[in-house]
Parts: structure tokens; C-alpha cells; sequence
């Protein structure tokens, strides 16, 4: 066995007390897995007992503890953790001792990340600007054979996979023409694994390594010249993409009051044209941050992408890296706005943090936005690329020359 970890991910500690808003304290329900329940129901002394008196059952069964005042009844008031402090980390729940890793097993092999609901790891992930890379390194674990693990079919999805990394990283296209291009990849891909051509997956991915959809987007700014996007409206576009997240179960205060406030500043109470402005303004303001952009894609394909090794949704993948990063860019957009134009790192940190305790943390949230993707006309991958063309044509007055085209390839 293998273990395959970001560039970061060894350089992740938690900052425990020093963390403003975490699974100890943030209202999170802190499940507690059978095993250390077990073991806390045979603890002896006061810390066994205050175990005890602290632990309900959940709505669906499964033992956890019970939140005072949305905090960990076992933190003390300095905010550490009573059971790691006073019996050490190997008595924590598994819960407990992996967030904010979260691992998925492919063959051999394990890959494992850090979620950005935590402060500390999306700090890691984004407070430079570097190239995404990872590494692999022995695994002290026995390998269990999966029957549903296909190595062959896995192979063309992690090629599939390393064509978007390359096009994420992808110097002179704007993030919006990159996630035009890797649409299209994806749209590509899906065909292929509907009709069972996966031999074809690697082939396609190699072409766009090669290419970076030049040719793609030149078609796309003609259809925009062409006047074949004049009938979509930007505005009314973003605000039907948030329709599936405003729908989501809440897990977050903060997230339902932030997303609220989106549609009602954004989108209920501002003209089209009054949002076109806000919106060149904010593209021209964060513009030197695009890389900020690159980066949280980067972590969603690392974190999501290889999952068609199992469900067999490339496309769907894809379609999630354009919605996110469109409700995460109107989040950014109101509180740059209620900042008086400003947007600070502490902002991005908080955007992002809310962002993933809301999305990332539940999979039914995660499932209907697949489904989503699916039967809403909005989501379909042509009107994706407009609307991404269209939002990057109102920020950056980018015309896609035939020299600039040629130059890529």
C-alpha cells in the first residue's frame, strides 16, 4: 500500500485552543464511533463519568456527545481537550483524532487530504502561491480488495484528473477560461465512459495537455461575437446556480445568513446593469488573487475528482468546480462589498471555512447537487461555458485573438 498526500499535508497541527472556530466549538455534532464508545462506558473515575454524562444518541442512531452552548462538553475553558490532555490522543474518537483528514482508498492505494472547514489547513492551502503537487510515500497498511475498484478504468480517470491539474496550472487563461476548458474535458470523458470507450479517456486527456482547449475558446468567442449568448443574462444565470445551495440542508448559521444576504444584495435589490458594474469592479480588485481561485479548485479535484473511479460522474465533478467556485466569488463579492471595497486573507479564510462546514460536510448536500446537475437546464455544460464566458468578458473585456489562440498551442 501507498499513501498519496498534497504537498502540505504533512505540514498540518492543530492549533487547538487558538482556533476561532472548529468541530469543538462550532455546533458540529462530534460522532462518537462504536469501538471508543465502548471504552468510555468502561472508564473509571471522573473523567469517565463526565464521559458518560456527556454522550446522547443522535437523531440517527449513533452515539455522540451533547453540544453546551454549541461547544465539546469535554473542552475546558482554556479550550483544549480534557481526553487528550488528561489520557492522551489515542483515547480520542476516530472523529476526533483525523478531522480535518479525511482519506479514500483507490487499489493500493490511499490518498488523504485536509478539508478547509479547518482554519489551520485552508491557511496551509492557500496562503501561498504555489504549484500543486503531491507525493506518495509507503503505507503500513494491508491491502483489501475491493470488488468494485477497477485498476484499468481508475488508470484513465487519474489521467483524466492530471489533464485538469495541468489545465488549472495553465499560464495566460483566466480562471474562468480554464474551467471552460475543463468542462469541455469533462463533457468529453463522460461520453466515454457512457458508451464504455474507456480506451479513448487517456487519449482525450493527453490532447488537451497539448492544446489547453485553444481552439475551444476561440469557438466560444466567436459564438459570443456571433451574439449566440444574448439571450442568457449573467446575473439571472448565478443566481439560478444558487438555487440547489440555498436549498441545502443547513448545517451553518453563518452560511444561511451569508447566502441571504448574496441573493438579496446581489440579486433581488440590484439591477442588471447595477451588477455588471459590481462585478468588473470586484474582477479588477481581486484580480492579482486570481491564484486564490486556482488553488481551492485544485483542492475540489484532489478531493472529488477520482470519486468516478466509483460513480462513474466525470462530468458531474466538473460541473461542481464551476458552482463552487461561482457561490465562494458571490460570497467574496458581498463582503468585499460591505468591506467598503476591501478583501483581506482573514476574508478568504472565513469565506471558505463557512463554505466547506456547509457543502463538504454532508453527503446528502453533496448528492443533490449531483442530481442537480442532472435535470436543471442551467447546469448543462453550454451554458456553463456561456455564462463563465460572459462573466469573464464582464470583468476582464477579454477578446480571444487568433494569434493568442496559436500562441498556446
Amino acid at each position: 500500500m501507498k499513501l498519496r498526500v498534497p504537498y502540505y499535508y504533512d505540514e498540518f497541527r492543530c492549533i487547538a485552543g487558538e482556533c476561532k472556530d472548529n468541530c469543538c466549538v462550532g455546533g458540529w455534532e462530534i460522532d462518537i464511533d462504536e469501538e471508543t464508545y465502548e471504552y468510555y462506558q468502561q472508564m473509571t473515575g471522573k473523567i469517565g463519568e463526565k464521559l458518560r454524562s456527556s454522550i446522547v444518541e443522535s437523531e440517527d442512531g449513533e452515539h455522540c456527545f451533547k453540544l453546551v452552548d454549541n461547544r465539546c462538553p469535554m473542552l475546558t475553558e482554556e479550550g483544549l481537550c480534557v481526553v487528550h490532555k488528561e489520557l492522551g490522543e489515542k483515547y480520542l474518537g476516530v472523529v476526533c483524532s483525523q478531522f480535518p483528514r479525511y482519506s479514500e482508498y483507490y487499489g493500493t492505494i490511499k490518498e488523504s487530504g485536509i478539508g478547509m472547514a479547518c482554519e489551520e489547513a485552508a491557511r496551509l492551502m492557500l496562503s501561498k502561491n504555489e504549484t500543486f503537487t503531491m507525493k506518495e510515500q509507503p503505507l503500513d497498511e494491508e491491502y483489501d480488495a475491493d470488488s468494485e475498484y477497477d485498476s484499468e478504468y481508475a488508470s484513465k480517470i487519474f489521467a483524466a484528473r492530471e489533464a485538469v491539474f495541468g489545465i488549472l496550472e495553465r499560464e495566460g487563461l483566466s480562471i474562468h477560461e480554464k474551467l471552460i476548458v475543463i468542462l469541455s474535458l469533462g463533457s468529453e470523458v463522460q461520453e466515454c465512459v457512457n458508451d464504455g470507450e474507456y480506451d479513448r479517456i487517456k487519449e482525450i486527456a493527453a490532447s488537451y495537455m497539448k492544446e489547453y482547449g485553444a481552439g475551444l475558446l476561440e469557438d466560444t468567442r466567436e459564438m459570443y461575437d456571433n451574439g449566440e449568448f444574448s439571450d442568457i443574462s449573467l446575473q439571472e444565470s448565478i443566481r439560478e446556480i444558487l438555487v440547489p445551495y440555498e436549498e441545502m440542508e443547513v448545517l451553518n448559521e453563518s452560511w444561511e445568513i451569508m447566502l441571504k444576504d448574496v441573493i438579496s444584495s446581489l440579486h433581488e435589490q440590484m439591477s442588471r446593469e447595477e451588477y455588471g458594474i459590481l462585478s468588473e469592479e470586484f474582477g479588477t480588485y481581486i484580480a492579482d488573487r486570481e491564484y486564490e481561485y486556482r488553488q481551492l479548485l485544485e483542492y475540489f479535484v484532489y478531493r472529488y475528482f477520482a470519486k468516478a473511479v466509483y460513480d462513474y460522474d466525470v462530468l458531474g465533478k466538473c460541473q461542481m468546480l464551476v458552482t463552487n467556485f461561482f457561490v465562494i466569488r458571490q460570497m467574496d463579492m458581498l463582503r468585499w462589498m460591505d468591506n467598503h471595497r476591501s478583501y483581506t486573507f482573514a476574508d478568504r479564510m472565513d469565506i471558505v471555512h463557512i463554505f466547506s462546514r456547509q457543502v463538504e460536510y454532508s453527503e446528502e448536500n453533496i448528492e443533490n447537487l449531483y442530481e442537480d446537475y442532472i435535470f436543471d437546464d442551467v447546469f448543462k455544460p453550454d451554458i456553463l461555458k456561456a455564462v463563465l464566458w460572459l462573466d469573464s468578458e464582464n470583468i476582464y473585456c477579454l477578446l480571444y485573438t487568433s494569434d493568442a489562440a496559436d500562441d498556446l498551442i
